[in-house]
Protein backbone atom coordinates (compact mmCIF):
# COMPACT_ATOMS: atom_id res chain seq x y z
CA UNK A 1 0.00 0.00 0.00
CA UNK A 2 1.28 3.47 -0.33
CA UNK A 3 -0.79 5.13 1.99
CA UNK A 4 -2.96 3.24 4.43
CA UNK A 5 -2.79 5.38 7.39
CA UNK A 6 -6.44 6.16 7.32
CA UNK A 7 -7.19 3.00 7.40
CA UNK A 8 -9.68 3.04 4.22
CA UNK A 9 -9.11 1.87 0.73
CA UNK A 10 -9.63 4.86 -1.48
CA UNK A 11 -8.06 4.31 -4.58
CA UNK A 12 -6.26 1.67 -6.84
CA UNK A 13 -3.13 3.23 -5.40
CA UNK A 14 -3.78 2.66 -2.20
CA UNK A 15 -2.82 -0.80 -2.53
CA UNK A 16 -4.82 -4.83 -2.96
CA UNK A 17 -8.43 -5.26 -1.45
CA UNK A 18 -8.35 -8.96 -2.28
CA UNK A 19 -11.89 -9.36 -0.15
CA UNK A 20 -13.08 -6.55 -1.46
CA UNK A 21 -14.51 -4.69 1.53
CA UNK A 22 -13.26 -1.48 0.93
CA UNK A 23 -10.70 -1.71 3.15
CA UNK A 24 -6.63 -2.26 2.16
CA UNK A 25 -5.92 -5.46 2.92
CA UNK A 26 -2.55 -3.72 5.14
CA UNK A 27 -5.15 -2.49 7.25
CA UNK A 28 -7.82 -5.12 7.45
CA UNK A 29 -7.11 -8.12 9.53
CA UNK A 30 -9.72 -11.05 10.19
CA UNK A 31 -9.23 -13.73 12.36
CA UNK A 32 -11.21 -16.74 12.46
CA UNK A 33 -11.61 -17.59 16.08
CA UNK A 34 -12.68 -21.08 17.40
CA UNK A 35 -12.16 -22.10 20.74
CA UNK A 36 -8.04 -21.26 21.37
CA UNK A 37 -6.46 -19.12 19.50
CA UNK A 38 -2.87 -18.23 19.09
CA UNK A 39 -3.01 -14.98 16.94
CA UNK A 40 -1.49 -11.30 16.18
CA UNK A 41 -2.10 -8.20 14.37
CA UNK A 42 -0.44 -6.52 11.36
CA UNK A 43 -2.55 -3.68 11.90
CA UNK A 44 -3.74 -1.77 15.20
CA UNK A 45 -6.52 1.09 15.59
CA UNK A 46 -5.25 4.15 17.25
CA UNK A 47 -6.88 2.90 19.92
CA UNK A 48 -5.60 -0.45 20.86
CA UNK A 49 -7.18 -1.14 24.29
CA UNK A 50 -8.23 -4.86 25.00
CA UNK A 51 -12.12 -3.39 25.09
CA UNK A 52 -11.42 -1.54 21.73
CA UNK A 53 -9.87 -4.70 19.65
CA UNK A 54 -11.92 -7.37 21.62
CA UNK A 55 -15.42 -6.09 21.90
CA UNK A 56 -16.93 -8.33 19.54
CA UNK A 57 -15.73 -11.09 21.32
CA UNK A 58 -17.35 -10.02 24.95
CA UNK A 59 -20.91 -12.48 24.10
CA UNK A 60 -18.11 -15.05 23.97
CA UNK A 61 -16.68 -15.23 27.84
CA UNK A 62 -13.27 -14.28 26.02
CA UNK A 63 -9.61 -14.39 27.64
CA UNK A 64 -6.38 -13.06 26.32
CA UNK A 65 -3.39 -13.75 27.25
CA UNK A 66 0.00 -12.44 26.54
CA UNK A 67 3.70 -13.56 27.23
CA UNK A 68 3.60 -12.53 30.89
CA UNK A 69 0.38 -10.86 31.26
CA UNK A 70 -3.33 -11.25 30.67
CA UNK A 71 -7.08 -10.24 30.79
CA UNK A 72 -10.34 -11.55 31.24
CA UNK A 73 -13.61 -10.17 30.63
CA UNK A 74 -16.60 -11.21 33.33
CA UNK A 75 -19.11 -9.16 34.85
CA UNK A 76 -19.47 -7.03 31.92
CA UNK A 77 -16.21 -5.67 32.48
CA UNK A 78 -12.51 -6.50 31.60
CA UNK A 79 -10.12 -7.92 34.52
CA UNK A 80 -6.52 -7.83 34.15
CA UNK A 81 -2.84 -6.67 33.46
CA UNK A 82 -3.00 -6.62 30.18
CA UNK A 83 -4.74 -3.58 28.97
CA UNK A 84 -3.52 -2.68 25.52
CA UNK A 85 -2.47 -4.70 22.22
CA UNK A 86 1.42 -4.04 20.83
CA UNK A 87 2.18 -5.19 17.48
CA UNK A 88 5.11 -6.40 18.64
CA UNK A 89 3.48 -9.35 20.74
CA UNK A 90 1.56 -12.80 19.78
CA UNK A 91 -1.61 -14.01 21.93
CA UNK A 92 -3.59 -16.88 23.15
CA UNK A 93 -7.10 -15.92 22.54
CA UNK A 94 -9.62 -18.51 24.43
CA UNK A 95 -13.53 -18.45 24.10
CA UNK A 96 -16.20 -20.34 24.04
CA UNK A 97 -17.30 -20.19 20.45
CA UNK A 98 -18.99 -22.85 19.29
CA UNK A 99 -18.48 -22.32 15.16
CA UNK A 100 -15.54 -20.11 13.77
CA UNK A 101 -16.12 -16.25 14.40
CA UNK A 102 -14.42 -13.77 12.17
CA UNK A 103 -12.59 -11.05 14.37
CA UNK A 104 -12.33 -8.14 12.30
CA UNK A 105 -9.98 -5.27 13.26
CA UNK A 106 -9.62 -2.23 11.05
CA UNK A 107 -6.16 -0.26 11.77
CA UNK A 108 -2.61 1.44 11.19
CA UNK A 109 -0.22 -1.40 9.21
CA UNK A 110 2.92 -2.01 11.39
CA UNK A 111 5.86 -0.16 10.43
CA UNK A 112 7.84 -2.52 8.37
CA UNK A 113 10.95 -1.62 10.07
CA UNK A 114 9.52 -2.90 13.46
CA UNK A 115 12.71 -4.11 15.50
CA UNK A 116 12.14 -7.39 17.86
CA UNK A 117 14.02 -8.18 20.94
CA UNK A 118 14.20 -11.93 22.21
CA UNK A 119 15.44 -12.99 25.61
CA UNK A 120 16.57 -16.39 26.38
CA UNK A 121 14.25 -19.56 25.81
CA UNK A 122 10.86 -18.68 25.30
CA UNK A 123 9.06 -15.38 23.59
CA UNK A 124 5.48 -14.86 22.82
CA UNK A 125 5.75 -12.39 19.22
CA UNK A 126 3.51 -11.55 16.07
CA UNK A 127 4.00 -11.71 12.92
CA UNK A 128 3.77 -8.03 11.40
CA UNK A 129 3.22 -8.27 7.23
CA UNK A 130 -0.34 -9.21 5.47
CA UNK A 131 0.77 -12.23 3.75
CA UNK A 132 2.94 -15.12 4.70
CA UNK A 133 6.68 -16.11 3.95
CA UNK A 134 9.39 -19.21 4.62
CA UNK A 135 10.70 -19.04 8.20
CA UNK A 136 14.60 -19.34 6.08
CA UNK A 137 13.29 -15.80 3.83
CA UNK A 138 11.50 -13.85 6.63
CA UNK A 139 14.11 -14.34 9.77
CA UNK A 140 17.48 -12.54 8.91
CA UNK A 141 20.12 -15.35 8.21
CA UNK A 142 22.29 -13.30 10.91
CA UNK A 143 19.31 -14.19 13.57
CA UNK A 144 18.79 -18.10 12.96
CA UNK A 145 21.41 -19.26 14.55
CA UNK A 146 19.79 -17.72 18.04
CA UNK A 147 16.35 -19.64 17.38
CA UNK A 148 16.24 -23.28 18.64
CA UNK A 149 12.49 -23.53 17.66
CA UNK A 150 9.77 -21.62 16.99
CA UNK A 151 5.74 -22.83 17.38
CA UNK A 152 2.82 -21.60 16.27
CA UNK A 153 -1.01 -23.24 16.82
CA UNK A 154 -0.69 -26.55 16.80
CA UNK A 155 2.48 -26.94 14.59
CA UNK A 156 6.37 -26.32 14.97
CA UNK A 157 9.55 -26.11 13.45
CA UNK A 158 13.19 -26.87 14.66
CA UNK A 159 16.33 -25.38 13.51
CA UNK A 160 18.43 -27.96 12.55
CA UNK A 161 22.21 -28.39 10.94
CA UNK A 162 20.03 -29.17 7.37
CA UNK A 163 18.07 -25.85 7.94
CA UNK A 164 14.24 -25.28 8.98
CA UNK A 165 12.35 -29.03 9.82
CA UNK A 166 9.00 -29.42 11.18
CA UNK A 167 5.20 -28.75 9.97
CA UNK A 168 5.67 -25.40 10.70
CA UNK A 169 7.26 -23.62 7.57
CA UNK A 170 5.63 -20.21 6.73
CA UNK A 171 5.42 -17.16 8.93
CA UNK A 172 1.81 -15.44 8.05
CA UNK A 173 0.10 -12.71 9.53
CA UNK A 174 -2.51 -12.72 11.92
CA UNK A 175 -0.60 -15.95 13.74
CA UNK A 176 0.96 -15.81 17.02
CA UNK A 177 4.38 -17.68 17.23
CA UNK A 178 6.53 -18.51 20.42
CA UNK A 179 10.43 -18.01 19.92
CA UNK A 180 12.72 -20.39 21.35
CA UNK A 181 15.94 -18.51 22.09
CA UNK A 182 19.03 -19.84 22.81
CA UNK A 183 21.07 -16.39 23.37
CA UNK A 184 19.32 -12.47 23.76
CA UNK A 185 19.11 -11.43 20.16
CA UNK A 186 17.98 -8.38 18.35
CA UNK A 187 16.32 -8.72 15.04
CA UNK A 188 13.88 -7.01 12.28
CA UNK A 189 12.01 -9.17 9.61
CA UNK A 190 12.68 -9.14 6.02
CA UNK A 191 9.18 -7.89 4.31
CA UNK A 192 7.59 -10.85 2.11
CA UNK A 193 8.04 -10.50 -1.39
CA UNK A 194 5.84 -9.37 -4.01
CA UNK A 195 2.67 -11.33 -3.81
CA UNK A 196 3.02 -13.01 -0.96
CA UNK A 197 -0.40 -11.44 0.27
CA UNK A 198 -1.92 -13.96 -1.92
CA UNK A 199 0.51 -16.65 -0.85
CA UNK A 200 -1.22 -20.37 -0.17
CA UNK A 201 0.55 -21.97 3.13
CA UNK A 202 0.84 -25.49 2.73
CA UNK A 203 -1.65 -26.65 4.85
CA UNK A 204 -1.05 -29.73 7.65
CA UNK A 205 -3.71 -32.56 6.87
CA UNK A 206 -6.69 -33.17 9.09
CA UNK A 207 -6.66 -35.93 11.54
CA UNK A 208 -10.18 -38.37 11.22
CA UNK A 209 -12.29 -37.42 14.09
CA UNK A 210 -11.55 -40.44 16.38
CA UNK A 211 -7.69 -39.55 16.71
CA UNK A 212 -8.33 -35.73 16.79
CA UNK A 213 -7.74 -33.68 19.69
CA UNK A 214 -8.26 -30.20 21.35
CA UNK A 215 -5.87 -27.36 21.24
CA UNK A 216 -4.43 -26.31 24.45
CA UNK A 217 -2.48 -22.93 24.89
CA UNK A 218 -0.22 -25.14 26.94
CA UNK A 219 1.24 -27.54 24.00
CA UNK A 220 4.83 -29.67 23.51
CA UNK A 221 6.61 -31.23 20.22
CA UNK A 222 8.13 -34.50 19.18
CA UNK A 223 9.87 -34.47 16.05
CA UNK A 224 9.99 -37.85 14.92
CA UNK A 225 13.11 -38.29 12.30
CA UNK A 226 12.05 -41.85 11.54
CA UNK A 227 9.64 -44.69 12.01
CA UNK A 228 9.39 -48.15 11.03
CA UNK A 229 7.14 -51.32 11.34
CA UNK A 230 8.71 -54.71 10.87
CA UNK A 231 12.09 -52.89 9.59
CA UNK A 232 9.64 -50.85 6.36
CA UNK A 233 9.49 -47.31 6.78
CA UNK A 234 5.94 -45.91 7.77
CA UNK A 235 4.12 -44.36 5.12
CA UNK A 236 2.08 -40.81 4.57
CA UNK A 237 -1.14 -42.65 4.76
CA UNK A 238 -0.09 -43.89 8.55
CA UNK A 239 -1.21 -41.81 11.66
CA UNK A 240 1.18 -41.23 14.53
CA UNK A 241 -0.74 -40.21 17.85
CA UNK A 242 0.00 -39.14 21.00
CA UNK A 243 -1.21 -40.28 24.28
CA UNK A 244 -1.06 -39.42 28.30
CA UNK A 245 -2.10 -42.44 29.53
CA UNK A 246 -5.31 -43.64 27.63
CA UNK A 247 -6.51 -39.86 26.60
CA UNK A 248 -5.22 -38.74 22.71
CA UNK A 249 -3.22 -35.36 23.29
CA UNK A 250 -1.86 -35.14 19.97
CA UNK A 251 -1.68 -36.33 16.00
CA UNK A 252 0.00 -36.03 13.51
CA UNK A 253 -0.02 -37.78 9.74
CA UNK A 254 3.41 -38.81 8.79
CA UNK A 255 4.75 -36.30 6.02
CA UNK A 256 8.36 -37.44 6.08
CA UNK A 257 11.31 -36.85 7.76
CA UNK A 258 11.12 -34.67 10.95
CA UNK A 259 7.53 -34.86 11.35
CA UNK A 260 6.34 -32.52 14.06
CA UNK A 261 3.70 -34.79 16.37
CA UNK A 262 1.88 -32.31 19.05
CA UNK A 263 0.83 -33.31 22.61
CA UNK A 264 -1.23 -30.83 24.44
CA UNK A 265 -1.21 -29.84 28.14
CA UNK A 266 -4.25 -29.49 30.44
CA UNK A 267 -5.54 -26.11 30.57
CA UNK A 268 -5.59 -25.92 34.32
CA UNK A 269 -8.35 -25.67 37.22
CA UNK A 270 -11.67 -24.46 35.89
CA UNK A 271 -11.01 -25.78 32.68
CA UNK A 272 -13.66 -27.75 30.53
CA UNK A 273 -13.71 -31.33 30.66
CA UNK A 274 -12.69 -31.40 27.60
CA UNK A 275 -8.68 -30.65 28.70
CA UNK A 276 -9.40 -34.09 31.35
CA UNK A 277 -6.36 -36.36 31.23
CA UNK A 278 -4.26 -33.79 29.03
CA UNK A 279 -1.03 -33.43 30.16
CA UNK A 280 0.93 -32.32 32.96
CA UNK A 281 4.50 -31.55 33.91
CA UNK A 282 6.42 -34.34 33.93
CA UNK A 283 3.91 -36.61 32.36
CA UNK A 284 5.16 -39.85 30.44
CA UNK A 285 3.79 -39.17 26.49
CA UNK A 286 3.64 -42.15 24.73
CA UNK A 287 2.54 -43.07 20.83
CA UNK A 288 0.88 -45.78 18.46
CA UNK A 289 1.06 -45.81 14.94
CA UNK A 290 -2.69 -45.94 12.85
CA UNK A 291 -1.05 -48.65 10.06
CA UNK A 292 -3.45 -47.34 7.26
CA UNK A 293 -2.74 -50.80 5.04
CA UNK A 294 -3.11 -53.09 7.49
CA UNK A 295 -5.88 -50.92 9.75
CA UNK A 296 -4.39 -51.72 12.96
CA UNK A 297 -3.25 -49.92 15.61
CA UNK A 298 0.69 -50.40 16.88
CA UNK A 299 2.54 -49.38 19.91
CA UNK A 300 5.37 -47.24 18.95
CA UNK A 301 8.87 -47.47 20.82
CA UNK A 302 10.61 -43.95 21.42
CA UNK A 303 14.17 -43.92 21.52
CA UNK A 304 14.27 -40.73 23.60
CA UNK A 305 12.28 -38.79 27.04
CA UNK A 306 8.93 -38.05 26.63
CA UNK A 307 8.29 -36.19 29.59
CA UNK A 308 6.05 -33.23 29.05
CA UNK A 309 6.70 -29.80 29.42
CA UNK A 310 4.66 -26.88 28.71
CA UNK A 311 6.72 -25.28 25.64
CA UNK A 312 9.23 -27.92 24.98
CA UNK A 313 10.15 -29.56 22.10
CA UNK A 314 12.15 -33.65 21.75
Amino acid sequence: CDDCSSGTYNTSDDGDDYDEDGICDDSDVTIAIDGVNLVSFYAIPEDNSISSIFSQLEDYSPGIMAEANSAIYINDMWLGGLLDIDPEDGYWVLTDVDAPFDLSVEGIPTDPSLEYDLHLYSNLISYPFNGSAPIAETIPASTQGSINAIFGEGVAAINSPNGWLGGLMDLSGSKGYWFIANEPVSFIYNPPTEGSTARQVSKIKSVPVEYGFKQSMNQAFYFVNSATIGGEDIEKEDLIIAYNDAVIVGSRYWYGEVTDVPAMGTMGTGASDTYAGYCTLDDQVTFSVWDESEQKLIDMVADVETNWENNSYK
